[in-house]
């Protein structure tokens, strides 16, 4: 972000207000749902970013949350550097150069990443889809990486950004869902060019099994020819948690 952007965001919320790109239904709020959160007293201790990338999210929530312990987990070669330049930076944050995925996988092939597959916008493919680019990336189940080093109070934080591998990275989760408070992931609202991948009510169904309840919608975006709402970012609490406490209609 611009360092004039920064001021007049400053400003802005200064007077309470929020400015955002036409349409108005259509935004991007990462910020604001995780300063919110932090308003009500959400504080974790663990933050696991998961599609690390080169850090983007990171670096936002560590400005909110600069007391967690980060693990930045991304399989991609060429984002290894800046999560380790990341992580020194940091000083509590672990870099994991992993895929996540579900039970039973030791390495998937990821696709996308450029002509020799050492860009930073791959994914993880799917039986038979091809696309420029590709590797083959080891990869483990959040269960076996972090499971047993996550407990109930410290209020753990998820996020998942997997290009549509989000669902079975849930289903390596098991265990460590049973520990953790918060889930930001994203989701595509329908399946974008027949791609196959899961859609926000399997997400929804999934959590809800896992006992988590909607909380907030941080991000929205649509997709450009014709503006129909494509993808988004979703917040999700275990239920029990004070996040979800009713404390009136106001």
């Amino acid at each position: 972000m611009s360092a004039w952007r920064s001021v007049a965001r400053r400003v802005f919320e200064a007077a309470g207000l929020s400015v955002h790109r036409w349409p108005a239904n259509r935004f991007d709020g990462m910020r604001d749902t995780l300063v919110l959160l932090r308003q009500r007293r959400f504080a974790p201790k663990v933050v696991i970013d998961c599609g690390a990338n080169v850090g983007q999210w990171s670096r936002l929530a560590l400005s909110v949350f600069p007391e967690a312990a980060f693990h930045l987990i991304e399989p991609q070669p060429a984002c290894a550097a800046p999560l380790r330049e990341l992580a020194g930076q940091a000083g509590r944050a672990r870099v994991h150069s992993l895929a996540v995925t579900e039970p039973g996988v030791a390495a998937v092939r990821m696709i996308g990443g450029g002509d020799a597959g050492g860009g930073t916008g791959a994914w993880v493919a799917r039986p038979g889809e091809e696309a420029i680019g590709e590797a083959v990336c080891p990869a483990t189940t959040l269960d076996e990486l972090l499971a047993d080093g996550v407990t109930p109070g410290d209020r753990g934080l998820l996020k998942l950004d997997l290009e549509g591998h989000e669902l079975p990275a849930l289903r390596g989760a098991a265990r460590l869902l049973r520990v953790l408070e918060v889930v930001l992931t994203e989701f595509q609202f329908f399946q974008t060019n027949g791609n196959g991948r899961q859609t926000f009510g399997g997400l929804l169904a999934a959590l809800d099994a896992h006992g988590f309840d909607l909380y907030d919608i941080a991000c929205l975006s649509p997709r450009p020819r014709d503006q129909r709402l494509r993808m988004g970012d979703a917040v999700f609490v275990r239920r029990g948690s004070l996040l979800l406490a009713d404390e009136g209609w106001e």
